[in-house]
């Protein structure tokens, strides 16, 4: 069978790399998979002319790649769509509209016409009244924790993994805790790098990751503060609340953490135990592998034919 993936620029991002996570997948199953990177009317991730690191990366997992081409779009019996601004596309067979965000009151979907909807997280797929939920799956055996030392007792690395940037506050707090901090933004190869780092900062699919490599991870987006623009956070994950921090698609958005000050985040950081980062791969390996997503969406497959 064909399937279409839809995107809308050709940056490393969430919804990016979750597309090429699924590509790889379903390419894997025997599916024809292609992408199509459409920015017209894209007004929030631009298309960058000459930037080829993402392209390069998905040429390895997908059939073919279109960039503002020409498609035939009656040879797909399936299309997945993941940007608003793809919504309401004029396209052949079974049309796939993917929640990812967790900010998404103002978008009222049943204005718009689609085949069947999929929510990311719980809160996604209540809000925007899904059809399935299917959370963010990651591939376990490119991300392990096979190749790298376990975290230290007492950390000296650690990394935030975030496109929001560099809070002056955070690299403060680690500084004076004698821990090194580094920053990555759009990495091609992460994941030979992730695990040089005894604990990861980060939101989204950068959890994810972090979590299968084996890492204490502190969720935290900096993007996130309150009506009264203190810094907020969910704190370290922990078996007892991860589903909980799932419920939103692990954005930060859920437990409202103060860490406006360095010595807030001094004591967050502070918590830190060495032991969480097995427990986080037992976590992502049972609920959020590669494996998991794609046989939940061959189920969806099935059921539109």
């Amino acid at each position: 069978m064909n399937v279409l993936i839809i995107l809308a620029h050709n940056r490393f991002s969430g919804i990016n790399t979750w597309a090429y996570t699924l590509a790889e997948e379903l390419t894997s199953r025997g599916y024809i998979v292609d992408i199509e990177i459409d920015d017209k009317y894209n007004d929030s991730f631009t298309f960058v002319d000459g930037y080829t690191d993402f392209i390069e990366q998905l040429e390895k997992v997908c059939n073919k790649i279109f960039i503002r081409d020409f498609i035939d779009y009656t040879k797909y019996q399936y299309s997945i769509l993941s940007y608003n601004i793809h919504i309401d596309k004029q396209i052949y067979g079974k049309k796939i509209f993917v929640v990812h965000g967790t900010q998404m009151e103002w978008f009222d979907i049943s204005q718009h016409h689609v085949d069947y909807k999929v929510g990311t997280s719980k809160y996604n797929y209540e809000w925007m009244k899904c059809d399935t939920l299917i959370h963010n799956g990651i591939n376990v055996d490119k991300f392990s924790d096979d190749k790298w030392d376990e975290p230290k007792v007492k950390p000296t690395k650690a990394l935030l993994l975030s496109r929001y940037g560099f809070p002056h506050h955070l690299y403060y707090a680690c500084n004076t805790l004698g821990i090194e901090l580094d920053n990555l933004m759009f990495d091609t190869k992460i994941e030979e790098k992730i695990g040089l780092y005894d604990f990861i900062i980060s939101h989204g699919r950068g959890a994810y990751e972090a979590m299968a490599s084996g890492r204490p991870v502190l969720v935290y987006n900096s993007f996130f503060k309150d009506a009264q623009g203190k810094t907020l956070c969910d704190g370290w994950i922990k078996e007892d609340n991860f589903r909980k921090i799932l419920d939103r698609n692990t954005s930060g958005w859920t437990f409202r953490h103060d860490v406006s000050s360095v010595e807030k985040f001094k004591k967050m950081i502070s918590k830190y135990n060495h032991t969480d980062g097995e427990r986080n791969r037992r976590l992502v390996s049972n609920m959020l592998s590669s494996k998991v997503m794609g046989d939940k969406f061959e189920k969806v497959f099935n059921g539109l034919k």
